[in-house]
């Protein structure tokens, strides 16, 4: 497992968080799919997306004005997930990343999940690579230990500053991209707020994109096949 050494441990001031699953989309599914196929590792692939100079996060889910920072973890085999800390005890997923290799390893389908609430519509990206422009294949090809990252909220490598949210964020967008709706987001309304000081376990929901407590974060139970491994 790769681990940065040096972090800034310095929590927000924040004690009663709401999210509203209306607000504008502020993550880049079209170019976290970009960043996965040439990131050599999760770790840098984590390190990629909190750059303020790719331009494709701009979520402040805790409030507080700046962008939020966002982990990447290995949940299970070829699966990896995108999370946002938004308090001490409470996660969600943004974007699920699943790489399926050909039998001969030569290419591999790349899809990508993002969160409607958060990514907007064009959520869903799929496409195809060769092995020699995807190189996190290199990667999960070699024995490894699944890439679970140190940091949480409040936790964050030297290379993370606080950079304040822009107004003109907008997703870009490939022929790769399209709108898949997850059956979570059906049931949700068009506006909803969850305060996190006053959790309920009903908020995940099964089989679709959810929030848990306890730091887990996945689309629905963290038991299914996008689980954390311990």
């Amino acid at each position: 497992m790769l681990l940065a050494t040096a972090c800034n441990q310095n929590p927000p001031q924040q004690n009663n968080v709401s999210i509203e699953n209306d607000a504008p989309a502020g993550f880049d599914v079209n170019k976290l799919a970009t960043l996965v196929k040439t990131s050599t590792n999760p770790q840098a692939l984590e390190k990629a997306i909190n750059d303020p100079n790719n331009h494709i996060n701009n979520l402040d889910l805790d409030k507080d004005g700046n962008i939020d920072y966002l982990k990447v973890e290995e949940t299970d085999k070829n699966k990896l997930k995108v999370v946002d800390d938004v308090s001490a005890g409470d996660s969600v997923t943004v974007a699920r990343i699943n790489i399926d290799p050909s039998a001969d390893n030569s290419t591999a389908d790349l899809s990508v999940q993002g969160n409607p609430q958060y990514v907007g519509d064009n959520n869903y990206y799929h496409s195809s690579f060769s092995f020699t422009d995807f190189l996190l294949l290199s990667y999960l090809m070699r024995p490894h230990s699944y890439y679970m990252p140190m940091y949480h909220y409040g936790y964050y490598p030297s290379y993370y500053s606080r950079v304040r949210t822009v107004n003109n964020f907008r997703p870009t967008s490939s022929p790769a991209m399209s709108s898949r709706m997850n059956r979570s987001s059906l049931s949700n309304p068009g506006r909803s707020q969850r305060s996190f000081s006053t959790r309920s376990s009903s908020s995940v929901r099964s089989g679709g994109f959810g929030h848990s407590s306890s730091g887990r974060s996945s689309f629905g139970h963290s038991h299914g096949g996008f689980g954390r491994r311990r």
